[in-house]
């Protein structure tokens, strides 16, 4: 290949990378056109929530903002102010309108003074609900609505279950394995609702309403357990994650295994976010506990990945929020490290204030005038008011500056090309002393019979013979010519070819080189 080629292939190869990097960098959201950032707009001390909602309490139109951690429930007002405050031993708890006066109570399932109890919390106000209950250690509690009528369902950590009516009367129990309860959500069949319950030994129920256990599957041992209707057909999907990094979706009406997929790593949490904003499919946001971030996207029938991600730490917690009101939800994803960034529907990744502990829980919602994004570290309760900009065209800088990089590697390779070979090394004949240029002839005849005896013994190609052939005889003609000079007798020994003016040995009869027949 010419040496003037040579730097062209070189630049057109690195161009083709260069502009292969820029497009990664301009179209997989690397380089974003739209950034997200966030001011705080006031904290209260509340060490490691448990349980989070922006919601409203207390029947006024306004969102409250409800917590609990491992001794307390609190609700605080729109600009931070506490309204309730009530300690609790080891208390569990959810949300949901018990007294069916249109807004939603604290329900909250704790050790008290006569064993294991639930209460209620309307508007500020305490009820005890039960008292002296037969079940363990609270770990999960859930208000459900069947069509019978609204339940409280209990799980303890031994998985024991107990289902009470909202005045509080036992209606039924039964058990998930054997093991802690780690999910308890409200899932629909042919639209009627049931709960579905997993316990940590890996067992998944689902109930009917008056406890009749609808079907069971058992799994590697489990962490995390949600159940939506991602197709809004009327029968819900569970999700499920396990400790050594199963994903899985079940059919609520069956049990059977709508998708699967291994993740490497400890689901740690779940949630439903609405990354592209079409309604014909559902996305899926999964945390792994060394950090991993996966996003899937389902259409009722088949899951597909849409993107992953990552954080330095245990993922925490997942929340989704429209923050630039374009009808796509973002990801607002918190880690044990007290990272918190904001996912985009194609992964992009924008970091929101670092904290000094680790996340606990993320809740979004209206807070007196203005939306916030709400996050409990194991100190304190922040409200931050996030913002959002886009500079146009931004997007597509790493494109502009691949074509300025591969003009740059063009110009080189052109400059490359332009300068003149090296000139050949050549022995200086000229001006030499007698016994000088006897020594050159010697060496130049041996390294000629050198030549020939690697042609013989095969370890020389027949073109690569011949050119080192016909410069050293080349040399050996000038070593003649400067005996000559010097005006030292020398016995010619070469002439050169009348076709091609090769430096052949005397008495040859045809050019080694170009083939012409010589008569002598």
């Amino acid at each position: 290949m010419s040496r003037k080629i040579i730097p062209f292939v070189v630049a057109f190869v690195l161009i083709c990378l260069v502009m292969v990097v820029a497009g990664v960098f301009a179209f997989s959201g690397a380089v974003a056109a739209e950034k997200f950032g966030s001011d705080v707009a006031w904290s209260q001390s509340y060490s490691q929530a448990e349980s989070m909602k922006v919601i409203d309490l207390t029947g006024d139109g306004q969102d409250e903002l409800f917590i609990q951690n491992t001794g307390n429930v609190s609700i605080f007002d729109g600009s931070g102010t506490s309204l309730f405050s009530f300690d609790y031993s080891s208390p569990k708890t959810t949300l949901g309108d018990v007294n069916g006066d249109s807004v939603e109570d604290i329900v909250v399932y704790y050790f008290g003074d006569f064993g294991l109890s639930v209460d209620v919390i309307s508007k500020g106000q305490v009820t005890v609900l039960a008292e002296s209950l037969n079940i363990g250690n609270p770990a999960r509690v859930a208000f459900i609505r069947f069509s019978s009528g609204p339940e409280i369902v209990l799980g303890d950590s031994a998985g024991v279950i107990l289902a009470l009516s909202a005045d509080g009367a036992p209606l039924w129990n039964s058990n998930v394995g054997s093991a802690e309860i780690r999910g308890m959500d409200d899932a629909r069949i042919g639209g009627d609702v049931h709960v579905a319950i997993a316990s940590n030994d890996g067992t998944v129920k689902v109930f009917a309403a008056d406890g009749k256990n609808v079907w069971t599957v058992n799994q590697e041992q489990l962490r995390r357990m949600r159940a939506f209707d991602l197709n809004a057909d009327g029968n819900s999907e569970i999700i499920t994650g396990g400790e050594y990094g199963l994903f899985r979706i079940y059919n609520a009406v069956d049990g059977s295994v709508l998708f699967e997929k291994s993740l490497g790593q400890a689901v740690s949490e779940v949630r439903e976010v609405e990354l592209n904003g079409d309604p014909s499919s559902r996305e899926i946001v999964v945390g792994g506990k060394d950090g991993g971030i996966w996003a899937f996207s389902f259409d009722g029938t088949t899951a597909s990945q849409m993107w992953t991600g990552s954080l330095s730490d245990k993922v925490t917690e997942i929340a989704g929020l429209d923050i630039n009101e374009d009808g796509k939800q973002e990801a607002v994803i918190g880690d044990d490290a007290g990272n918190v960034a904001i996912f985009t529907e194609n992964g992009t990744r924008n970091n929101l204030p670092d904290h000094s502990s680790g996340i606990t829980r993320v809740d979004i919602g209206k807070l007196g005038n203005e939306r916030y994004v709400v996050i409990a570290d194991y100190n304190e309760v922040q409200t931050n008011k996030v913002n959002f900009s886009s500079i146009p065209g931004f997007q597509y800088t790493p494109l502009v500056v691949g074509l300025i990089v591969s003009a740059v590697i063009l110009v080189i390779a052109g400059i490359l090309a332009s300068i003149p070979p090296k000139p050949e090394m050549k022995l200086s004949l000229q001006d030499k002393s007698r016994e000088s240029l006897e020594a050159q002839r010697r060496m130049l005849k041996e390294s000629i019979a050198d030549v020939e005896r690697l042609r013989k013994a095969g370890e020389v190609s027949s073109e690569a013979y011949l050119s080192r052939l016909k410069r050293l005889r080349g040399d050996l003609s000038e070593n003649e010519a400067a005996f000559k000079t010097a005006g030292f007798p020398i016995k010619t020994e070469t002439f050169a070819c009348p076709n091609c003016g090769g430096t052949l040995e005397l008495g040859m009869d045809k050019c080694e080189y170009c083939g012409q027949v010589i008569l002598s």
